[in-house]
């Protein structure tokens, strides 16, 4: 893409989410220059999609290292995210907002998380992760559906009042296989498909756990 129209689209992009935030919020703050060029060509890829842009060559398929990189650098994009979700259908609390931003951090507080959500920790961290790898819009997934989906999981994970592998697990595993393909650098390696099997496989796993053995249930029939 040459220069002039990478900062073309670049302009765009941040004019967009300028709009879109606070005039107060620290991204209006962000100079484009002090942005990775790898961070500027998703910003710019990912919100002007329908603007005619020029399709990526196969060898230049993106493992993930444009989000990877935003993430890494602290440019907290789901703030953009979140404004946008809010209107179609999932507000974040204040308190959700805050206990998010260690969320790359083998520390995080799930159990926090659970508080400040009302109970629903598995729902918004499905929410959070799904947005952050970009995968709603990769796959086509409508929010109504994703949130659907978490809130029926939520059900089926307190269906038997298990005290151990309930919804705050699920969020746990959830998010720990989040750290474990940010921190590890394995997300480089993987497909869209291959992130997105990895991050549903751990939200549902536990699915209706009644807390009890396969032989238990093998024996009492």
């Amino acid at each position: 893409m040459k220069s002039s129209t990478r900062k073309r689209h670049l302009s765009l992009s941040l004019s967009l989410c300028r709009r879109l935030l606070d005039t107060e919020d620290e991204f209006s703050d962000i100079q484009s220059d002090s942005v990775p060029l790898e961070v500027r060509d998703w910003l710019a890829s990912t919100f002007t999609r329908k603007m005619g842009m020029t399709k990526r060559r196969p060898e230049e398929k993106p493992k993930f290292r444009s989000i990877v990189h935003a993430v890494q650098a602290g440019i907290f994009v789901e703030r953009m995210y979140r404004k946008t979700s809010s209107m179609i259908g999932l507000a974040y609390p204040a308190e959700v907002i805050a206990n998010f931003k260690d969320v790359d951090n083998w520390s995080f507080d799930v159990f926090a998380l659970n508080e400040a959500s009302g109970g629903h920790s598995l729902k918004f961290m499905m929410y959070e992760l799904f947005t952050r790898y970009d995968l709603l819009s990769r796959f086509k997934i409508p929010v109504p559906s994703l949130i659907s989906f978490g809130e029926a999981l939520e059900s089926g994970y307190s269906k038997h009042r298990n005290p151990y592998h309930n919804l705050i697990h699920a969020a746990d595993v959830t998010h720990t296989v989040h750290c474990i393909l940010l921190l590890t650098g394995i997300m480089h390696w993987l497909t869209e498909l291959e992130v997105l099997a990895m991050i549903f496989a751990a939200a549902i796993h536990d699915y209706e756990h009644t807390g009890t053995t396969n032989n238990f249930h093998i024996q009492t029939r």
